[in-house]
């Protein structure tokens, strides 16, 4: 059990070298922590290098900079990190003496600094339920509660999973919440910084809270407040008027769309009367899609007395309408679809497939028939 664990503000450390493998080093000690336990790695320098990698080989932590290390060793540790990891880790085991009164459990949790959070076993989580965990929560932080260690044998451990240990850890914050864990703690909950919900997701066993913790709120906010900055410079109007500026927006997108749409539906109708004017059966469209030509083809239906096969070439596809005045659309295609492999459908008189066979045969087929 490494004991530098316990003091998560010890960031430096001079040491040796134990081991060397394959670029990596172990050391008779070390204040890096390789992800395990849900907490993420450290990161820091070891001898003025950047730490690349951090990795376990049992309970051993081997650690990899890009050249060669000597003795002696110095650590440095990134504070931000560290204080990122541990802040939101003993968040968690306060959060598991809170729920635990409550008769329910945390079933999963993610320290991730973009995307903290922690899942409990009910869908039923109200606004209030909230606003009483954060409030609890910032008031645990205020009340500076400290954190200790004990240490038992393995096998004086009630828990069958833990008597395989020579040695179990405890992590106790006062009276809220006591368990075994060998992950990196704030020394005092007021460490923790600040505590906050900032929305909730509903999963198959139960909801997740999204949370934020100590400096990663401080990110959040600044990334937040240059985006608002931003936006606000783009839309030329002032924070508070961005929601409704916004909306004036969508609106009037709502408003374009449906223009454009009936825009589109007139052109097509040009094209179609186009189309009807020629005297030929086998006639080309023009279209650069393939809901504008299956929008196309029942047009072309209202405007023309004759049968005629419309092709177009879309995305190495021939798509192809049937136009049958006298109801035999359906006929048609169906016959097509003995000859080559065809996908499509429509009424009596319009009907509109595509097909990869080529335009070339489409026609043959059609003139054959």
């Amino acid at each position: 059990m490494n004991k530098f664990y316990d003091n998560f503000e010890q960031l430096t450390l001079t040491t040796k070298i134990k081991d060397a493998q394959d670029s990596y080093y172990s050391f008779e000690g070390t204040i890096f922590y390789g992800e395990k336990g849900g907490q993420l790695p450290d990161k820091g320098w070891i001898n003025s290098q950047s730490v690349e990698d951090l990795k376990w080989d049992g309970g051993v932590l081997y650690h990899k900079v890009s050249g060669e290390l000597r003795d002696p060793i110095e650590m440095q540790l990134d504070k931000k990190t560290r204080y990122i990891n541990t802040s939101v880790q003993s968040a968690f085991h306060l959060l598991d003496g809170y729920y635990d009164k409550l008769g329910l459990k945390l079933t999963e949790v993610n320290a991730n600094p973009s995307n903290q959070w922690y899942e409990i076993n009910t869908k039923d989580v109200d606004e209030t339920d909230l606003r009483n965990v954060e409030q609890w929560m910032n008031d645990i932080i205020q009340a500076d509660i400290p954190c200790t260690f004990s240490y038992v044998k393995g096998s004086d451990y009630p828990d069958p999973t833990y008597q395989k240990f020579d040695q179990v850890r405890l992590v106790h914050f006062g009276d809220i919440n006591t368990q075994p864990c060998g992950t990196l703690h704030v020394n005092r909950t007021a460490q923790i910084q600040s505590f906050v919900i900032t929305g909730t997701e509903p999963v198959p066993n139960g909801t997740r809270i999204l949370i934020t913790t100590g400096w990663v709120t401080d990110e959040k906010l600044q990334l937040d407040e240059k985006i608002l900055k931003e936006t606000s410079t783009v839309l030329s109007a002032s924070k508070d008027s961005i929601s409704e500026k916004i909306q004036e927006i969508v609106t009037k997108n709502k408003q374009l769309t449906k223009q454009l749409k009936a825009m589109k539906m007139e052109v097509l109708r040009i094209k179609a009367q186009e189309l009807a004017k020629s005297s030929d059966s086998i006639i080309q469209a023009n279209v650069t899609d393939a809901g504008d030509f299956n929008a196309l083809i029942p047009l072309t239906m209202k405007e023309v007395n004759d049968e005629k096969l419309v092709l177009a070439t879309l995305d190495n596809k021939t798509y192809f309408g049937i136009i049958s005045p006298n109801g035999k659309a359906r006929e048609i295609l169906a016959k097509f679809q003995e000859k080559i492999e065809v996908r499509g459908g429509g009424s009596p008189k319009a009907v509109a497939a595509n097909t990869e066979a080529t335009s070339d045969e489409v026609i043959k087929k059609y003139e054959e028939m």
